[in-house]
């Protein structure tokens, strides 16, 4: 068999391993690439080109810059401080605490941010006398938390696989702040459907089950007092990375990395905590799947693979169309398994399909990794859903409340990315 048809049995089995993660999503990933070498698709040097990639050391800086902030207590501080502001209101509460888990995922881990405001909601709800339920904040919480990963490139996965397909392409990298196009209107978007639609809904669905204030959430916070210097190192650190990224005065990578060896020199964080923290899976998964893509690339794989799938769809089909078909599938498949999973699996395809089309590659993966993002639908759509589950909520909750959300997600995807990025 030719390279290019091998390539995409590859890739097919891979597709099937990633769905049904029989084993790690990374390394299926890894294992991709190597069978790609194995099996003479293309040379060790395109394989695993993804592992010198600038997007896998900015992944990589930015987790371990991320878990300083949480190792010095800099993010718990934070979230307790503007939870705070949101006074004795539990509807002002809830807005305070969207805006604030949104910021926070921007730039740090989705989960840790939602295992981070649980213990605060717990403790505050604790105190409150039955004023303020935890069930009534901590799904929006973990809504937000995932939209927040849609304001820059480091916020969640997705944005980070896309920009690697990119990267590989030889084709311009988005920026770090261009996600914010689209994430904003959705985190505004979730502020204003929470607050008027979601809160009520949720009181409704929750009215008459048990208060859940288990104790393993209170044990979640901080148990030692932060220290004032590392804390305002940690952040002083973070800021200066968030300039950097801002003025692109060096490549994104290279930012992420020096605010990694900055927090690690400075005692924020120990060497032994940063390699505990590090999100390996993430990391193997973002160098394996640029990998497939270039495996892909260079085989051939890919064009065929676009041939087969513009000749189901007609010679005819416009590029909105695609996109909107690319991005639907995205939508649909992130509800029920990993979102990088999804993003691994359909970025590649989108890329080439542009490419085939002779359009632009940014809109088809822009609209790809914020549909991906816009995981509201179930509990198991990503695990920030999956974290606030013991709150008393069951899977029709997620689905009441999430899956409106979910499709006004996907309408402004198609009504924004079509006019920042045209075809």
């Amino acid at each position: 068999m030719s390279p290019a048809p091998t390539s995409l049995v590859v890739v097919g089995v891979a597709l099937v391993l990633y769905f049904t993660e029989w084993i790690p999503l990374g390394v299926t990933a890894v294992g991709a690439c190597v069978a790609m070498v194995l099996l003479g698709v293309v040379p060790f040097s395109v394989a695993f080109s993804g592992f010198a990639s600038d997007v896998v050391f900015l992944v990589g800086g930015m987790i371990v810059v991320g878990a300083a902030l949480a190792e010095t207590g800099a993010s718990q501080l934070l979230g307790e401080f503007l939870l705070r502001r949101g006074g004795g209101s539990e509807r002002r509460l809830l807005g305070v605490a969207i805006l604030a888990a949104a910021l926070l995922s921007a730039f740090l881990n989705n989960t840790s941010v939602t295992a981070l405001f649980i213990p605060v909601v717990a403790g505050m709800a604790a105190s409150s006398r039955g004023r303020i339920r935890p069930g009534n904040l901590l799904m929006p919480i973990a809504f937000a938390a995932s939209a927040g990963g849609m304001l820059t490139l480091v916020g969640s996965t997705p944005p980070l696989i896309v920009q690697g397909v990119l990267e590989k392409a030889g084709l311009r990298p988005f920026g770090f702040f261009e996600f914010a196009w689209v994430g904003a209107p959705i985190v505004l978007l979730l502020l204003v459907y929470s607050l008027v639609l979601g809160y009520p809904l949720t009181g409704r669905l929750l009215a008459g089950r048990a208060v859940v204030l288990p104790e393993a959430w209170s044990a979640g916070a901080a148990s030692r007092r932060p220290s004032r210097v590392k804390v305002g190192l940690s952040v002083g650190i973070m800021l200066l990375c968030v300039a950097l990224f801002a003025s692109e005065a060096i490549p994104p990578g290279l930012t992420a990395v020096l605010g990694a060896v900055l927090v690690i020199v400075t005692g924020c964080i120990t060497d032994k905590e940063t390699y505990r923290r590090m999100d390996w899976n993430t990391v193997f998964v973002l160098a394996g799947s640029m990998g497939i893509a270039a495996a892909l690339d260079k085989s051939g794989g890919g064009r065929m693979l676009a041939d087969l799938v513009l000749g189901v769809l007609g010679p005819s089909v416009s590029p909105f169309t695609v996109l909107a078909a690319v991005s639907g599938l995205g939508l649909v498949l992130t509800q029920v398994t990993s979102n990088t999973a999804v993003t691994a699996m359909l970025a590649p395809i989108a890329l080439f399909l542009s490419q085939k089309m002779g359009v632009s590659p940014h809109p088809m993966l822009m609209a790809l990794a914020t549909t991906c993002a816009a995981a509201f639908a179930t509990p198991v759509a990503t695990p920030p859903n999956t974290l606030v589950l013991g709150a008393g909520y069951r899977f029709t909750d997620y689905v009441l409340v999430g899956g409106l959300l979910t499709l006004l997600s996907y309408a402004v995807v198609l009504l924004v990315v079509p006019l920042v990025w045209p075809f």
